[in-house]
């Protein structure tokens, strides 16, 4: 215990240590922000988190401010960071460490503070100013008059642009799934392509919503907004976008969850019903956490420092965890090996009963008291599973007490009636069966009966049980032998004469016992393999007539 204890802290302190060291890293400016060069080229990094770091200001509209910036210095204007000096010790004509980043604009510059070159506030707010300079005059060409009046940072014109575009979006994402859904769905449906008609519906609605955040997309950059409006309604067309493929993705496991189940239902074994569930939650489970980092991912977090720190942290969390993570082992062992199947009869550890469901972390089986226990996964790796519902056949065996007045050739009648109602019983395996006078108890003359029943379930076991044994009490009145109990015997010899003690007559003729031994074979005149019926049987699930209750 305590080597574990220290395995975990040890790890918890290599993962805060990792991440300080990734914060002070950052503070210092690191290598991507050490020159003019690299402060300039890192608003152009594919990754969002990498464009924002050389970056004095950190507010939210940081992330639209850099795609400004890309838009300026587009065509004519581009940019070439292999231009710029990639000195970290730059000093303009004035002796300041500024460098302007292109002629055209001398109001942008990256200058050093500290150990960083970054694109100050100041440049930033003369980027906003060049790029709604550059967007919204075309704009309030068309507008009216009216509407260019100033309503705080925005104009009216703006505002009433936003509304119109979010309801051309509503209106647009309503029409097009009830087109989808209502028009194109039943047509398909007409035509038999069943799976057609599925995707259909799986692209309906966010199809619908894609549509509308491409609309958004479409208006807002041509309105000269604010960067921090910008940015929000940037963040929600992305996070629109991103939500429409991800609910995409999402009804589409349901699709092909749907697949599964149709071709695990055509299968024999039970387990892989029970899979598909499984499957469907872990993918869909798997769809979400993809759709949350890649929303984190857009709104400027750096995921793969945030997978990593997780990562290290996960080590810890799956040292303290072990046991969850044995059991998750364990049921993908279930999967794999399949040791038994939904519905079979099991002992595993001294829990009996039968399998009613397979999780990702535990089992649950349901015992015959119809309590439910839910045994661990782990279990099952070193456990020994006890799997009756794996049996082609199941055993019967028991010893028959005879009384000692019976003769030879009654037992040896009575011991071949036994295979005689075997071999006539519907569900008892004709090949292996044993029946035979196994020895000389203190109180019988023992008959030892081995044979296997060929059933499905234990009822019906019970109940060829129950029609076995009732066709040898019959043997056993028809051959006039009788059961011995545990008794005791006091002979009065001196007191009882011999001719006062009443005996059974010994029946010793063999075709007189031939006969009774072939009236219980499978066409004799006094077999009943099914069991003598005397009423219905008032069975499970009937009513007091017989019939299905």
């Amino acid at each position: 215990m305590p080597r574990k204890l220290f395995l975990v802290a040890t790890t918890i302190l290599i993962s805060l240590l990792m991440s300080t060291s990734a914060h002070a890293e950052e503070s210092e400016g690191g290598p991507a922000c050490s020159t003019p060069r690299k402060a300039v080229a890192s608003v152009f990094q594919p990754e969002v988190h990498q464009r924002t770091k050389c970056l004095e200001s950190g507010t939210f509209s940081s992330i639209e401010l850099v795609d400004r910036i890309g838009a300026l210095f587009t065509g004519k204007l581009r940019l070439k960071p292999a231009t710029i000096s990639d000195s970290p010790d730059f000093k303009d004509s004035r002796g300041r460490q500024r460098l302007v980043v292109h002629p055209k604009f001398p109001e942008i510059a990256v200058e050093k503070i500290g150990k960083k070159w970054v694109w100050t506030e100041d440049a930033l707010d003369a980027v906003e100013r060049r790029y709604v300079q550059s967007t919204a005059p075309a704009i309030e060409r068309y507008a009216p008059k009216w509407t260019q009046v100033s309503l705080g940072s925005h104009k009216l014109y703006q505002l009433l642009a936003l509304l119109l575009a979010f309801i051309v979006g509503i209106v647009a994402r309503q029409a097009l799934r009830a087109l989808a859904e209502n028009r194109i769905r039943p047509l398909i449906e007409r035509t038999g392509q069943a799976w057609a008609s599925k995707m259909v519906f799986v692209v309906a609605s966010p199809g619908a919503t894609l549509v509308m955040a491409a609309v958004l997309r479409f208006v807002y950059p041509r309105l000269g907004l604010p960067a921090a409006t910008a940015a929000w309604l940037g963040l929600l067309v992305r996070v629109l976008i991103i939500l429409s493929v991800v609910w995409a993705a999402y009804r589409f496991v349901d699709v092909v969850s749907g697949r599964m189940e149709h071709k695990a239902a055509a299968t024999d074994t039970k387990l892989d019903d029970q899979l598909v569930p499984l499957v469907r939650r872990s993918l869909k489970v798997l769809i979400a956490m993809s759709g949350l980092l890649v929303i984190l991912q857009n709104i400027g977090v750096n995921v793969g420092a945030l997978v990593a720190t997780l990562g290290v942290g996960g080590i810890a969390i799956a040292l303290a965890a072990k046991d969850t993570v044995a059991n998750i082992f364990g049921s993908v062992m279930i999967f794999v090996d399949r040791p038994f199947q939904i519905g079979d009869w099991v002992n595993v550890g001294g829990v009996e009963g039968v399998v009613e469901e397979v999780g990702f972390r535990s089992t649950r089986i349901r015992t015959f008291y119809d309590s439910v226990v839910t045994v661990p996964n782990a279990k099952f790796i070193e456990a020994n599973i006890d799997n009756y519902g794996r049996r082609s056949y199941r055993r019967c065996k028991f010893t028959l007490n005879l009384t000692y007045d019976a003769t030879p050739e009654q037992m040896q009648a009575f011991v071949e009636g036994i295979r005689a109602i075997i071999q006539a019983n519907s569900a008892t395996r004709k090949d292996a069966y044993e029946v035979h006078m196994s020895g000389f108890g203190a109180a019988s003359l023992d008959v030892f009966v081995y044979f296997f029943f060929k059933v499905d379930s234990w009822s019906e076991e019970l109940k060829q049980r129950h029609n076995v044994l009732l066709e040898i009490m019959r043997l056993a009145h028809d051959l006039g032998v009788e059961f011995a109990f545990p008794t005791q015997t006091l002979h009065l010899a001196s007191v009882a004469k011999a001719s006062e003690v009443q005996r059974p007559e010994p029946r010793d003729d063999v075709d007189d016992l031939s006969n009774v031994v072939m009236a219980f074979a499978s066409d004799g005149a006094r077999a009943r393999p099914d069991g003598p019926k005397i009423t219905s049987g008032f069975l499970p699930g009937t009513d007091r007539a017989g019939g299905d209750g």
